[in-house]
């Protein structure tokens, strides 16, 4: 992004666009081709968002590598989740794409302890840095932490997309220079890249890893077998708030995951281009904050409620319904941001310990699915929802499994 001119990194990365155009055009065929292992690492490099993206010969395909599809697919994945419109989602996409080449770039001459955050390459266009190039004198207080964040900044996209009139009508060149404010037409000559990249990974937004199961690794290894830190089989009664409870409680002790987890169990996480990264969430076995929630729904409706993995989509859900929060009860959900939709996590209720309210929840890279005071998110807007489906004062049968069969607590 460049205030001041066309942006650099738009002139600079023709070459290398041209090159994942091509290789774009072998991305469905990649990313759908991926199968089912034993070994975590090589689950990682198979699936979800086509995390190893290779060739025959075992090379990187024309310049598209695996962290730059997951970047690409968590633009997709966090628009979505915000309900934002296909264009807007397309919009960020192109930009990303003209801007960094889908890189989270660090500038070391220009901004200087940028280097030192996860990266995917230097830049030196002005005081940018980050996917989105924002300039770190005019943004989030130049606060090093949130810009090299790629979820920051992702998430700073929309909002700034969010505040443009008649943004969902426009075209979406237009509306990614309304937000990069960079040269004229530079975002263009990336639609049809953003454009295939979108169909490849859409697809596989609600499936978020591989059939591998079993328990987390502490160190992110490659351990797929073995008990899990809790009994995936243990009956569900009373209820269908308490049963929601149950459900996630099965998994209390296991490591949080980046994208991992679904309806079925705890899954391999994905690439976040940032903390997950660090903490090896890409080739760990767990859940995530709405991974969990959607698995604990699952489980305690029998299958009869089946969110998405994204706390916007979720809260937004045909089953939940916004309750005021002086009035949650134990196994309400309540989501955390500056609204509803746009809620970056999301735990479960559990009541009170010690008169206390406590929240169950998988909190974040580095930490444990665990009990919580709620205490801990004072200062967030915390919007509660209550799930419900008819029969749910009814014990639920068995969840069904992924291939129709009753459910072990795996994928």
């Amino acid at each position: 992004m460049d205030s001041e001119g066309a942006g650099g990194a738009a002139k600079a990365i023709g070459g290398a666009v041209a090159a994942v155009v091509l290789a774009s055009i072998f991305l469905v065929a990649i990313l759908t081709g991926s199968g089912a292992t034993t070994d975590c690492q090589t689950a990682a490099a198979t699936s979800g968002y086509g995390m190893g993206v290779q060739s025959a010969n075992g090379a990187t395909v024309a310049g598209l590598n695996p962290k730059q599809t997951a970047l690409a697919a968590n633009g997709v994945a966090i628009g979505k989740q915000r309900g934002e419109p296909d264009s807007v989602i397309l919009a960020q996409s192109m930009a990303m794409a003209t801007e960094s080449t889908y890189r989270n770039l660090s500038n070391k001459t220009n901004v200087p302890g940028s280097e030192k955050f996860p990266n995917d390459g230097d830049g030196s266009d002005h005081d940018s840095v980050g996917p989105h190039q924002v300039r770190a004198s005019v943004h989030a207080g130049g606060d090093l932490k949130k810009l090299m964040d790629p979820v920051w900044q992702i998430n700073w996209f929309y909002d700034t997309a969010d505040k443009v009139p008649g943004k969902a009508t426009m075209d979406a060149a237009a509306l990614a220079q309304a937000v990069e404010i960079s040269g004229p037409d530079a975002y263009a000559t990336t639609r049809t890249l953003a454009e295939k990249v979108i169909a490849a990974v859409t697809p596989k937004l609600g499936e978020l890893a591989t059939t591998t199961g079993g328990s987390s690794s502490s160190d992110g290894g490659a351990a797929c077998s073995g008990s899990a830190e809790g009994d995936p089989n243990s009956p569900l009664a009373g209820p269908f708030g308490q049963r929601i409870i149950a459900a996630a409680s099965r998994w209390i002790g296991m490591q949080y995951s980046w994208g991992g987890g679904n309806w079925y169990g705890p899954t391999v996480g994905i690439h976040d281009g940032g903390t997950g990264d660090s903490f090896g969430d890409y080739a760990r076995v767990g859940f995530d904050c709405s991974g969990l929630t959607m698995y604990a729904l699952y489980q305690a409706s029998g299958g009869a409620v089946r969110t998405a993995h994204f706390t916007g989509s979720q809260q937004g859900d045909s089953h939940a319904h916004p309750i005021p929060t002086d009035q949650k009860q134990p196994g309400d959900l309540i989501y955390f941001g500056s609204s509803a939709a746009g809620s970056h996590h999301v735990g479960i209720y559990w009541g009170k310990k010690d008169g206390k309210d406590m929240l169950l929840n998988a909190p974040q890279s580095g930490q444990k699915i665990a009990i919580m005071p709620l205490s801990g998110w004072a200062g967030e807007g915390m919007y509660v929802r209550r799930f419900s489906y008819p029969g749910d004062d009814q014990t639920p049968r068995t969840a069904p499994g992924p291939a129709g069969g009753t459910n072990a607590g795996r994928d």
